[in-house]
Protein backbone atom coordinates (compact mmCIF):
# COMPACT_ATOMS: atom_id res chain seq x y z
CA UNK A 1 0.00 0.00 0.00
CA UNK A 2 1.52 3.67 -1.07
CA UNK A 3 1.19 6.59 0.34
CA UNK A 4 -0.44 7.36 -3.75
CA UNK A 5 -2.74 4.91 -3.12
CA UNK A 6 -4.69 6.87 -0.01
CA UNK A 7 -7.11 9.65 -0.40
CA UNK A 8 -6.34 13.38 1.69
CA UNK A 9 -3.87 14.31 4.36
CA UNK A 10 -1.28 14.89 1.70
CA UNK A 11 0.90 17.17 4.15
CA UNK A 12 1.25 14.53 6.64
CA UNK A 13 1.91 12.20 3.51
CA UNK A 14 4.74 14.30 3.39
CA UNK A 15 5.93 14.45 6.49
CA UNK A 16 6.16 11.17 7.14
CA UNK A 17 8.30 10.96 4.40
CA UNK A 18 10.60 13.42 5.61
CA UNK A 19 10.32 11.95 9.09
CA UNK A 20 12.18 8.61 7.36
CA UNK A 21 14.75 10.33 5.12
CA UNK A 22 16.42 12.02 8.05
CA UNK A 23 16.70 8.76 10.19
CA UNK A 24 14.54 10.44 12.99
CA UNK A 25 11.82 7.84 13.14
CA UNK A 26 10.69 7.31 16.74
CA UNK A 27 10.03 3.90 18.08
CA UNK A 28 6.37 4.64 18.63
CA UNK A 29 3.82 7.07 16.72
CA UNK A 30 0.52 7.72 17.95
CA UNK A 31 -2.10 8.05 14.55
CA UNK A 32 -4.99 10.19 15.76
CA UNK A 33 -7.99 9.82 13.24
CA UNK A 34 -11.83 10.23 13.16
CA UNK A 35 -13.66 7.79 11.57
CA UNK A 36 -12.81 6.87 7.70
CA UNK A 37 -9.74 8.85 7.24
CA UNK A 38 -7.99 5.59 6.36
CA UNK A 39 -5.16 5.80 9.07
CA UNK A 40 -4.76 1.95 9.47
CA UNK A 41 -3.77 2.37 5.42
CA UNK A 42 -1.01 5.21 6.43
CA UNK A 43 0.33 2.88 9.01
CA UNK A 44 1.06 0.26 5.93
CA UNK A 45 2.46 2.62 3.63
CA UNK A 46 4.80 3.61 6.22
CA UNK A 47 6.06 0.07 6.67
CA UNK A 48 6.20 -0.29 3.36
CA UNK A 49 7.92 3.19 2.71
CA UNK A 50 10.72 2.09 5.38
CA UNK A 51 11.36 -0.94 4.13
CA UNK A 52 11.44 -0.32 0.17
CA UNK A 53 15.08 -0.57 -1.21
CA UNK A 54 13.93 1.74 -4.18
CA UNK A 55 12.12 4.64 -2.50
CA UNK A 56 11.41 7.61 -4.03
CA UNK A 57 13.01 10.33 -1.83
CA UNK A 58 10.24 13.57 -0.81
CA UNK A 59 12.16 16.15 -3.67
CA UNK A 60 10.25 13.44 -6.62
CA UNK A 61 6.75 13.13 -4.67
CA UNK A 62 8.11 10.47 -1.87
CA UNK A 63 6.20 7.22 -1.92
CA UNK A 64 7.43 3.39 -2.32
CA UNK A 65 8.63 2.31 -5.55
CA UNK A 66 5.92 -0.20 -5.68
CA UNK A 67 8.05 -3.06 -7.55
CA UNK A 68 10.87 -4.56 -5.16
CA UNK A 69 10.13 -7.43 -3.21
CA UNK A 70 9.29 -5.56 0.25
CA UNK A 71 6.12 -3.54 -1.44
CA UNK A 72 4.71 -6.52 -3.03
CA UNK A 73 4.68 -8.44 0.15
CA UNK A 74 3.26 -5.33 1.44
CA UNK A 75 0.73 -4.64 -0.97
CA UNK A 76 -0.37 -8.81 0.06
CA UNK A 77 0.30 -7.52 3.72
CA UNK A 78 2.27 -10.72 3.76
CA UNK A 79 5.48 -9.04 5.10
CA UNK A 80 7.35 -11.22 7.73
CA UNK A 81 8.02 -7.97 10.18
CA UNK A 82 4.56 -6.05 9.90
CA UNK A 83 2.10 -7.19 12.13
CA UNK A 84 -1.25 -6.14 14.06
CA UNK A 85 -3.27 -6.02 16.86
CA UNK A 86 -7.27 -4.88 16.87
CA UNK A 87 -9.76 -5.67 19.10
CA UNK A 88 -11.62 -8.96 18.86
CA UNK A 89 -14.17 -11.72 20.46
CA UNK A 90 -15.23 -14.71 20.90
CA UNK A 91 -16.98 -16.23 17.84
CA UNK A 92 -18.51 -19.49 16.96
CA UNK A 93 -16.60 -20.27 14.68
CA UNK A 94 -13.62 -20.52 17.49
CA UNK A 95 -12.50 -23.94 19.14
CA UNK A 96 -13.71 -23.97 23.06
CA UNK A 97 -10.01 -23.04 23.99
CA UNK A 98 -9.98 -20.04 21.46
CA UNK A 99 -12.87 -18.64 22.88
CA UNK A 100 -11.61 -18.20 26.10
CA UNK A 101 -8.52 -16.65 25.10
CA UNK A 102 -9.56 -14.65 22.15
CA UNK A 103 -6.52 -13.01 19.89
CA UNK A 104 -6.10 -11.11 16.45
CA UNK A 105 -3.87 -13.94 15.72
CA UNK A 106 -7.02 -15.91 14.71
CA UNK A 107 -9.00 -13.42 12.39
CA UNK A 108 -5.65 -12.22 10.30
CA UNK A 109 -7.82 -13.83 7.41
CA UNK A 110 -10.35 -11.50 7.87
CA UNK A 111 -9.20 -8.11 8.80
CA UNK A 112 -5.84 -8.51 5.56
CA UNK A 113 -9.35 -9.11 3.67
CA UNK A 114 -10.91 -5.94 4.90
CA UNK A 115 -7.85 -3.81 4.94
CA UNK A 116 -6.98 -4.51 1.74
CA UNK A 117 -9.95 -3.89 0.09
CA UNK A 118 -10.99 -0.34 2.18
CA UNK A 119 -8.33 1.05 4.13
CA UNK A 120 -10.92 3.54 5.07
CA UNK A 121 -12.87 0.52 7.41
CA UNK A 122 -14.99 1.51 10.29
CA UNK A 123 -15.17 -0.30 13.75
CA UNK A 124 -18.88 -1.90 12.65
CA UNK A 125 -17.09 -2.99 9.58
CA UNK A 126 -13.99 -4.81 11.36
CA UNK A 127 -16.73 -6.24 14.12
CA UNK A 128 -19.10 -7.32 10.99
CA UNK A 129 -15.93 -9.10 8.91
CA UNK A 130 -14.66 -11.07 12.19
CA UNK A 131 -18.23 -11.80 13.20
CA UNK A 132 -18.73 -10.20 16.39
CA UNK A 133 -21.28 -7.85 15.46
CA UNK A 134 -23.56 -8.10 18.64
CA UNK A 135 -20.03 -8.11 21.27
CA UNK A 136 -18.12 -5.39 21.87
CA UNK A 137 -14.02 -6.07 20.68
CA UNK A 138 -11.59 -5.61 23.51
CA UNK A 139 -7.62 -6.14 23.67
CA UNK A 140 -7.05 -8.06 26.44
CA UNK A 141 -4.13 -8.90 28.31
CA UNK A 142 -3.55 -12.39 26.47
CA UNK A 143 -3.42 -10.04 23.21
CA UNK A 144 -0.47 -7.93 25.14
CA UNK A 145 1.40 -10.72 25.63
CA UNK A 146 1.40 -11.96 22.02
CA UNK A 147 2.23 -8.60 21.15
CA UNK A 148 5.20 -8.93 23.43
CA UNK A 149 6.08 -12.30 22.00
CA UNK A 150 5.91 -11.53 18.40
CA UNK A 151 8.37 -8.32 19.16
CA UNK A 152 11.10 -10.73 21.31
CA UNK A 153 11.66 -12.27 18.13
CA UNK A 154 14.58 -11.15 15.77
CA UNK A 155 13.34 -9.25 12.58
CA UNK A 156 13.13 -11.48 9.29
CA UNK A 157 14.63 -9.33 6.54
CA UNK A 158 13.86 -5.59 7.86
CA UNK A 159 15.77 -3.00 10.08
CA UNK A 160 12.25 -2.79 11.95
CA UNK A 161 9.63 -4.78 13.24
CA UNK A 162 6.36 -3.03 12.89
CA UNK A 163 3.31 -3.51 15.51
CA UNK A 164 0.38 -1.75 14.45
CA UNK A 165 -2.21 -1.72 17.16
CA UNK A 166 -5.60 -0.67 15.84
CA UNK A 167 -7.73 0.99 18.58
CA UNK A 168 -5.86 1.19 21.59
CA UNK A 169 -8.45 2.77 23.59
CA UNK A 170 -9.64 -1.39 23.47
CA UNK A 171 -7.11 -2.32 25.71
CA UNK A 172 -8.15 -3.41 29.64
CA UNK A 173 -6.13 -1.60 32.26
CA UNK A 174 -4.03 -4.61 32.14
CA UNK A 175 -3.13 -4.99 28.74
CA UNK A 176 -2.58 -1.18 28.76
CA UNK A 177 -0.02 -1.28 31.77
CA UNK A 178 1.66 -4.15 29.27
CA UNK A 179 1.63 -2.17 26.35
CA UNK A 180 3.06 0.72 28.74
CA UNK A 181 6.12 -1.45 29.59
CA UNK A 182 6.76 -2.48 25.94
CA UNK A 183 7.10 1.41 25.16
CA UNK A 184 8.84 2.33 27.96
CA UNK A 185 11.43 -0.84 27.30
CA UNK A 186 11.40 -1.46 23.26
CA UNK A 187 12.96 -3.85 21.74
CA UNK A 188 16.01 -2.48 19.14
CA UNK A 189 14.73 -2.11 15.60
CA UNK A 190 10.77 -1.68 16.92
CA UNK A 191 8.02 0.44 15.70
CA UNK A 192 4.93 1.14 17.61
CA UNK A 193 2.29 2.75 15.23
CA UNK A 194 -0.83 3.27 17.32
CA UNK A 195 -4.49 4.32 15.90
CA UNK A 196 -6.94 5.90 18.08
CA UNK A 197 -10.32 7.92 17.76
CA UNK A 198 -9.95 8.48 21.17
CA UNK A 199 -7.01 9.62 22.57
CA UNK A 200 -8.92 10.83 25.86
CA UNK A 201 -9.41 7.57 26.90
CA UNK A 202 -5.53 6.12 26.33
CA UNK A 203 -3.47 5.71 29.58
CA UNK A 204 -1.77 9.27 29.60
CA UNK A 205 1.96 7.85 30.17
CA UNK A 206 0.93 5.67 26.97
CA UNK A 207 0.07 8.66 25.38
CA UNK A 208 3.24 10.23 26.43
CA UNK A 209 5.65 7.40 24.99
CA UNK A 210 4.44 8.42 21.98
CA UNK A 211 4.84 10.85 19.03
CA UNK A 212 2.12 12.36 18.27
CA UNK A 213 0.45 12.21 15.12
CA UNK A 214 -3.27 13.92 13.45
CA UNK A 215 -4.78 13.26 10.50
CA UNK A 216 -7.28 16.06 9.44
CA UNK A 217 -10.19 15.89 7.99
CA UNK A 218 -10.81 16.74 3.92
CA UNK A 219 -11.78 20.45 3.14
CA UNK A 220 -15.28 19.86 2.49
CA UNK A 221 -14.87 20.91 -1.26
CA UNK A 222 -12.12 19.35 -2.21
CA UNK A 223 -13.17 15.93 -1.14
CA UNK A 224 -16.93 16.91 -3.12
CA UNK A 225 -14.46 16.96 -5.96
CA UNK A 226 -13.28 13.52 -5.42
CA UNK A 227 -16.76 12.10 -4.62
CA UNK A 228 -18.01 13.23 -7.80
CA UNK A 229 -14.87 12.09 -9.96
CA UNK A 230 -14.80 8.79 -8.00
CA UNK A 231 -18.78 7.98 -7.92
CA UNK A 232 -20.49 10.25 -10.62
CA UNK A 233 -22.25 12.49 -9.00
CA UNK A 234 -23.51 15.64 -9.57
CA UNK A 235 -22.11 18.64 -7.82
CA UNK A 236 -25.00 19.01 -5.10
CA UNK A 237 -25.09 15.73 -4.46
CA UNK A 238 -21.29 15.38 -3.92
CA UNK A 239 -21.01 18.39 -1.55
CA UNK A 240 -24.20 17.34 0.14
CA UNK A 241 -21.67 13.93 1.00
CA UNK A 242 -18.95 15.66 1.74
CA UNK A 243 -20.68 17.82 4.37
CA UNK A 244 -22.82 15.12 6.07
CA UNK A 245 -19.04 13.29 6.40
CA UNK A 246 -17.58 16.29 7.87
CA UNK A 247 -14.42 15.67 6.01
CA UNK A 248 -13.77 11.80 6.04
CA UNK A 249 -13.64 10.24 2.42
CA UNK A 250 -14.33 7.02 4.34
CA UNK A 251 -17.55 8.07 5.80
CA UNK A 252 -18.39 9.55 2.99
CA UNK A 253 -18.05 6.27 0.61
CA UNK A 254 -19.63 4.37 3.08
CA UNK A 255 -22.78 7.11 3.06
CA UNK A 256 -22.82 6.55 -0.63
CA UNK A 257 -22.36 2.73 -0.44
CA UNK A 258 -24.82 2.16 2.07
CA UNK A 259 -28.08 3.61 1.07
CA UNK A 260 -29.94 1.28 2.80
CA UNK A 261 -28.84 2.36 5.91
CA UNK A 262 -28.49 6.16 5.29
CA UNK A 263 -32.18 5.45 4.46
CA UNK A 264 -32.89 4.07 7.27
CA UNK A 265 -32.01 6.93 9.49
CA UNK A 266 -33.67 9.37 7.21
CA UNK A 267 -36.98 7.48 7.54
CA UNK A 268 -36.42 7.08 11.78
CA UNK A 269 -35.31 11.05 11.35
CA UNK A 270 -37.91 12.44 9.86
CA UNK A 271 -40.74 10.09 11.72
CA UNK A 272 -39.15 11.76 15.22
CA UNK A 273 -39.13 15.43 13.79
CA UNK A 274 -43.07 14.99 12.88
CA UNK A 275 -44.21 12.74 15.91
CA UNK A 276 -42.49 15.94 18.34
CA UNK A 277 -44.18 17.99 15.59
CA UNK A 278 -47.44 17.36 16.46
CA UNK A 279 -46.85 16.93 20.03
CA UNK A 280 -47.41 13.22 19.85
CA UNK A 281 -45.58 11.82 23.45
CA UNK A 282 -46.67 8.15 22.26
CA UNK A 283 -45.46 8.45 19.00
CA UNK A 284 -42.06 9.41 20.07
CA UNK A 285 -41.55 7.26 22.41
CA UNK A 286 -42.36 4.31 19.73
CA UNK A 287 -39.36 6.30 17.46
CA UNK A 288 -37.51 6.08 20.67
CA UNK A 289 -38.49 1.85 20.69
CA UNK A 290 -37.02 1.13 16.87
CA UNK A 291 -33.96 3.39 17.66
CA UNK A 292 -33.23 0.97 21.13
CA UNK A 293 -33.66 -2.02 18.91
CA UNK A 294 -30.72 -0.74 16.25
CA UNK A 295 -27.33 -1.94 16.70
CA UNK A 296 -24.52 0.42 18.68
CA UNK A 297 -22.83 1.30 15.37
CA UNK A 298 -26.50 2.46 13.45
CA UNK A 299 -27.43 4.24 16.24
CA UNK A 300 -24.50 6.35 16.50
CA UNK A 301 -24.52 7.10 12.75
CA UNK A 302 -28.34 7.93 13.56
CA UNK A 303 -26.82 10.40 15.61
CA UNK A 304 -24.46 12.01 13.14
CA UNK A 305 -27.03 11.73 10.15
CA UNK A 306 -29.57 13.57 13.09
CA UNK A 307 -26.93 16.22 13.77
CA UNK A 308 -26.22 17.03 9.65
CA UNK A 309 -29.69 17.19 8.99
CA UNK A 310 -30.96 19.64 11.51
CA UNK A 311 -27.88 21.85 10.28
CA UNK A 312 -29.53 21.93 7.35
CA UNK A 313 -32.52 22.88 8.57
CA UNK A 314 -31.24 25.63 10.56
CA UNK A 315 -28.96 26.80 7.13
CA UNK A 316 -32.72 27.11 5.32
CA UNK A 317 -34.32 28.92 8.66
CA UNK A 318 -31.73 31.28 8.45
CA UNK A 319 -31.99 31.83 4.65
CA UNK A 320 -28.84 30.72 3.51
CA UNK A 321 -29.56 28.00 1.37
CA UNK A 322 -26.49 27.84 -0.31
CA UNK A 323 -24.57 26.63 2.65
CA UNK A 324 -26.78 24.18 3.48
CA UNK A 325 -25.92 21.81 1.29
CA UNK A 326 -29.52 20.38 0.71
CA UNK A 327 -30.05 17.76 -2.36
CA UNK A 328 -32.99 18.72 -4.56
CA UNK A 329 -35.14 16.02 -3.52
CA UNK A 330 -35.12 16.97 -0.34
CA UNK A 331 -34.83 20.25 -0.40
CA UNK A 332 -38.91 21.61 -0.42
CA UNK A 333 -39.37 19.00 2.65
CA UNK A 334 -36.34 20.93 4.51
CA UNK A 335 -37.82 24.37 4.19
CA UNK A 336 -41.44 23.37 5.17
CA UNK A 337 -39.45 22.06 8.47
CA UNK A 338 -37.87 25.07 9.00
CA UNK A 339 -40.66 26.85 8.64
CA UNK A 340 -42.51 24.88 11.62
CA UNK A 341 -39.75 24.49 14.45
CA UNK A 342 -38.87 27.43 16.82
CA UNK A 343 -35.62 29.11 16.86
CA UNK A 344 -34.12 27.64 19.89
CA UNK A 345 -34.55 24.15 18.89
CA UNK A 346 -31.13 23.76 17.14
CA UNK A 347 -28.48 24.38 19.39
CA UNK A 348 -30.21 22.59 22.64
CA UNK A 349 -31.29 19.61 20.24
CA UNK A 350 -27.33 19.45 19.07
CA UNK A 351 -26.04 19.29 22.87
CA UNK A 352 -28.79 16.28 22.90
CA UNK A 353 -27.24 14.78 20.40
CA UNK A 354 -23.56 15.12 21.47
CA UNK A 355 -24.58 13.72 25.15
CA UNK A 356 -26.45 10.25 22.76
CA UNK A 357 -23.12 10.28 20.80
CA UNK A 358 -20.78 10.04 24.47
CA UNK A 359 -23.63 7.86 25.43
CA UNK A 360 -23.51 4.85 22.89
CA UNK A 361 -19.84 5.19 23.27
CA UNK A 362 -19.88 5.29 26.84
CA UNK A 363 -21.82 1.68 26.71
CA UNK A 364 -24.75 3.46 28.74
CA UNK A 365 -28.18 1.18 28.33
CA UNK A 366 -29.38 2.32 24.66
CA UNK A 367 -33.12 2.39 26.05
CA UNK A 368 -32.22 4.95 28.56
CA UNK A 369 -30.10 6.86 26.02
CA UNK A 370 -33.15 7.34 23.21
CA UNK A 371 -35.93 7.31 25.39
CA UNK A 372 -34.08 10.85 26.75
CA UNK A 373 -32.89 11.98 23.66
CA UNK A 374 -36.95 11.73 22.00
CA UNK A 375 -38.00 13.05 24.58
CA UNK A 376 -35.73 16.25 24.52
CA UNK A 377 -36.84 15.98 20.95
CA UNK A 378 -40.68 16.05 21.86
CA UNK A 379 -39.80 19.11 25.16
CA UNK A 380 -37.42 21.50 22.94
CA UNK A 381 -39.11 21.37 19.12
Amino acid sequence: MRFSDLIGNDALKASLVKMVESGRTPHALLFVEQEGMGAAGFAVALSQYLNCKNHVPSDFGGDSCGECPACRSHANLAWPDLHFAFPVNATASLSDADKKRPVSRLFMAEWNKLLKSNPYFSEHDLAEAIGIENKAGNISVNEAKEISDTLSMHAYDSDYKVMVIWLPEKMNMEASNKLLKLLEEPQPGTLFILVTRQIEKLLSTIVSRCQIVRLQPMEQYQLAEVLAAGFELDEADAMSYANLAAGSYGRAKELISGEESFTEADELLRSLLEEALKHSLAGVLAVSENLTGLGKEAQRRFCIYAENYIRKIFMMSENVPGISYTKRQEEDYIKSLAARIKPTFYQKIIGALDTAIAAIDGNVLAKLVFTDLCNRFYLYI
